[in-house]
């Protein structure tokens, strides 16, 4: 016997065929979209969607042209990752401590039209796993030791394509098996994992821990159906069924060839298993020896009726990439046999992850991942904060401690649009040196479990909206000189304080030196103020008998707070020329709105509440009137409720109200030359082009983006109630606004009341069908209404459908969709120039907000940040094809270039 081989022909032990339990089963089909789940039909596991475990990445879809006949389900669908260094999914709970497998599989089938698979590194934790390389199919699993209550798959891009994966899953494997798998070791498996004289792979229920044991094609096969007695309460384990089947020669004198995979510098573990399935004549002998190449490596071996023998080589391993050689002995009569063969790579995992209190698990109670959830961190904060190296979270600074674990010293958050107050789990950093927080709009008191930071020595609080008392400790520790404490820039708390522009003796000493200077100086610079501010009084008081315009109004925009720099050449009205702009809103009057309108000469556009009429102002600024049709308490309700609406909602994907005039009801906005998108969708513009895929997908995020401000960026929530294609106007770069706010409320949100009861309103269509059950409304209300607008956006037809029955859109496209028909969904005026993974993405996150419940449709932050996700891949499509990303129309058989200029 060489190489510690053992030979295990004893401890048989007659047992009931397995009894396999998806206790613990984490199944997951990669890209199939939001919610969806089924189970497949071959081996009974259900598959869920990867959204509850992984926060980032695009759903896509194989090239129609990849043959998928004979292959599972989830080889349809894929999610890639095109943002972001590294991106995880986490996977659990687990139980730090038990053993796990975890396989992904990865099949491109050209899902991106490159025809190029890219190459990419795969994580387990902070460890390397595999290198994915340029192959259109690869496999990887692990079996491991679970280190806490997740484990993190992570793919890292590193700049030979857009990492990938169709598939994942995680096993709970028994403590007695794979017994060399410890903390820092795991057991990597190659492809070779063979089932001799099989003809198909045999995964779950046959085998409990859902491993694959491929068939392998050649020799001659045989076979048995009564049960072969296991070794018992062994390491290696092969199902019973994969026992039943084996391979051997036609002749004693052939030998037995098996090459294996891996490479020279792996250490790899070989396991044979062997049972004699042949009721052998008397004086019959089957024996045989194994080599690699002329060395002997084991034998004699001589397998029992129906009884496994196991041989493996694990201590000292060898190396991958061996041909094996069964060779009968002068002894036998009968050629070699062989059932099975399972190759693991032995691999060290070196790097322990970040100390257990600070590691981020998935149910973002740790701090790190608590940190990003509270605040919305805009970064790309995905897997291990501190590891690998050259993947350390941004903003994060890392040191190890004693035990060789990884903890986080510092932490910058500085000017990162953080709101809201300082959450107690930070106090869970506790080898915090630094915490930088300063210019957010942090707000609330400054904690006092910020002293259960006992390292900490740096403190910056600059420039937040706190309030209260600095706790006493803190200001203890900043006198002492321990603590650099720094909270100037907080208006209510530096009314309260004297700490803003000093906070240490040490400082307050540095300051004395200077005071005199300082004294003159700012005696100097008030001086200078107070003669600036008298001239400018005196000038204004000779000049302007009217009222203070406002020069500043708050404006949000993409979720940033901004100012609105005031107009050079302020538009002014036709009767005289005073500045419009007054303050909160803008009165004009019936002279000036007929003046404007040249006495009503043009109508643009007609609505429910009224005519729309153009308008020039006099310094040349176009404008859009609205006048009511006729004079109703329904039309002065909708009048005040979108003036009162306007004046305090400000977006760039929002029409802008200019003014209204109380003599006849009218409202002033500014003038959106392009029409609305509904004209353009049903080829009723002015020209006879019509709007390109990417400039749809453009459309659909801007106009998303504009609801959302309402849903979340509004200090009341704003429920548009009429969202569609006729109230989202184009203007001249083709940015899409959100118009139309006569049916709009605000709500309060208190108690968990976030429905609001009210009178059904809308527009036939696009309304919510669950508010005809329960006369409530949400913001998912409009998110069902954008839903539909978005399904115009793909389809170019209308929401209702009248050709013989009457069809609503989300029931024809559904329809389509079931059978796979793509391409007789998507409008046919395309005539195919889009990207067919980007139109399911699209379609999916369409029938989402579509959903007949409420509860199911996802928010519009949440569309926003998919829609972005397909912007993303179109421009990145764009730019791989040649075809210019400012493409707004095209014409058939050719592309039309406009550029939709500054923004």
């Amino acid at each position: 016997m060489l190489l510690s081989a053992v030979v295990l022909c004893f401890l048989f032990l007659e047992v009931s065929a397995q009894n396999p339990s998806m206790e613990g089963f984490i199944s997951i089909d990669c890209g199939i979209g939001m919610g969806r789940k089924y189970t497949d039909t071959d081996d009974g596991i259900s598959y869920v969607a990867d959204e509850p475990y992984a926060s980032t990445g695009v759903n896509s879809r194989v090239s129609p042209e990849t043959n998928l006949t004979t292959w599972k389900s989830y080889y349809t669908t894929l999610r890639s990752f095109p943002e972001g260094a590294r991106n995880c999914y986490t996977l659990g709970p687990v139980k730090a401590g038990s053993k796990y497998r975890v396989k992904g599989e990865f099949l491109y089938g050209n899902y991106d039209g490159l025809g190029r698979p890219p190459t990419f590194d795969l994580y387990l934790g902070v460890n390397l796993w595999k290198t994915m390389e340029y192959k259109e199919y690869q496999r990887a699993e692990m079996v491991f030791l679970a280190r806490g209550e997740s484990v993190q798959v992570c793919l890292v891009n590193t700049g030979g394509g857009v990492p990938f994966v169709s598939q994942l899953d995680l096993r709970p494997v028994a403590g007695s098996v794979y017994t060399q798998v410890e903390t820092s070791l795991a057991l990597l498996v190659n492809w070779d994992r063979k089932n001799f004289g099989a003809t198909e792979q045999i995964r779950f229920p046959q085998d409990s821990y859902d491993r694959g044991w491929y068939p392998w094609i050649g020799g001659t096969p045989i076979s048995n159906n009564n049960a072969v007695s296991p070794v018992s309460n062994f390491k290696y384990v092969a199902p019973p069924v994969v026992l039943q089947t084996a391979a051997t020669r036609s002749s004693v004198s052939e030998n037995f060839e098996i090459i294996t995979s891996g490479t020279p510098d792996e250490s790899t573990v070989f396991v044979m298993y062997f049972a004699e399935l042949l009721q052998l004549p008397v004086k019959g002998i089957r024996e045989f020896n194994i080599y690699t190449g002329d060395k002997l490596l084991i034998g004699p071996i001589r397998p029992s009726y129906l009884q496994e023998t196991v041989v493996y080589w694990d201590s000292p391993a060898l190396t991958g990439g061996l041909t094996f050689s069964l060779r009968a002995t002068t002894n036998s009569t009968h050629p070699p046999l062989i059932n099975a063969l399972e190759t693991l790579v032995l691999r060290p995992l070196p790097l322990l992850p970040t100390n257990k209190s600070e590691v981020v698990h998935n149910l973002s109670v740790e701090a790190m991942q608590g940190l990003k959830t509270f605040y919305s961190v805009n970064k790309n904060w995905q897997g291990d904060p501190c590891l690998p190296q050259k993947l350390i979270w941004e903003g994060v600074g890392c040191i190890l401690d004693s035990s060789n674990y990884s903890r986080i010293s510092t932490l910058n958050l500085s000017q990162g649009s953080l709101s809201g107050q300082i959450p107690s789990f930070i106090a869970n950093l506790t080898s915090l040196t630094s915490l930088d927080m300063s210019y957010n709009n942090i707000t609330g008191e400054i904690p006092s479990f910020l002293v259960l930071l006992p390292a900490l020595k740096f403190l910056n609080l600059e420039g937040n909206n706190l309030t209260g008392d600095i706790p006493q400790a803190l200001l203890s520790r900043s006198r002492k000189g321990e603590l650099e404490l720094r909270v100037s820039n907080n208006p209510i708390l530096c009314s309260r304080v004297n700490l803003c522009d000093v906070t240490t003796e040490v400082a307050k000493a540095k300051k004395k030196k200077f005071i005199v200077p300082v004294v003159v100086a700012g005696s100097a610079a008030v001086l200078l103020f107070l003669v600036i501010l008298l001239i400018v009084c005196t000038f204004n008081r000779r000049n302007t008998k009217k009222k203070k315009n406002v020069a500043e109004v708050a404006e949000v925009a993409e979720g940033t707070l901004e100012r609105m720099e005031p107009r050079e050449n302020p538009p002014t009205s036709l009767s005289n020329n005073e500045n419009v702009f007054h303050s909160q809103s803008h009165l004009f009057s019936l002279s000036d709105i007929k003046n404007i309108t040249n006495n009503f000469q043009r109508s643009i556009g007609r609505g429910a509440f009224g005519i729309v009429y153009y308008g020039l102002l006099r310094d040349g600024i176009q404008v859009a009137v609205k006048v009511p049709s006729q004079i109703s308490a329904h039309g002065v309700r909708q009048f005040r409720a979108e003036a009162k609406l306007l004046t305090r909602v400000h977006h760039k994907h929002l029409v802008s109200l200019l003014g209204y005039c109380k003599e006849n009801l009218a409202l002033v906005y500014e003038f959106v030359a392009l029409g609305s998108l509904s004209d353009h969708l049903s080829g009723n513009s002015t020209d006879g082009n019509f709007l390109s895929w990417g400039s749809r997908l453009r459309i659909a995020l801007e106009a998303a983006q504009g609801l959302d401000y309402l849903h979340n960026g509004c200090k009341l929530p704003v429920l548009h109630r009429d969202v569609k294609t006729s109230n989202i106007l184009l203007n001249e770069s083709f940015e899409a606004k959100l118009a139309d706010f006569g049916l709009s409320r605000s709500f309060q949100q208190n108690d968990g009341n976030t429905h609001l009861s009210t009178v059904l309103a809308g527009t036939p269509g696009y309304m919510d069908p669950e508010c005809f059950q329960t006369n409530r409304i949400n913001t998912k209300s409009d998110v069902y209404s954008f839903g539909v607008v978005m399904l115009e956006l793909i389809t170019g037809k209308p929401p209702i459908t009248f050709n013989g029955n009457r069809t609503h859109i989300t029931q024809e496209v559904q329809a389509k969709l079931e059978r796979g028909d793509i391409a007789s969904i998507v409008d046919q005026r395309l005539q195919g120039q889009y990207n067919v993974n980007l139109a399911w993405k699209f379609i999916e996150i369409s029938l989402a907000c579509t959903s007949v419940y409420s509860r199911n449709r996802p928010p519009i932050n949440d569309v926003v940040m998919q829609l972005k996700e397909c912007q993303a891949l179109e421009r990145s499509r764009e730019t791989s094809s040649g075809v210019g990303s400012d493409s707004i129309y095209f014409t058939p058989h050719s592309v039309k270039n406009i550029s939709p200029g500054p923004r």
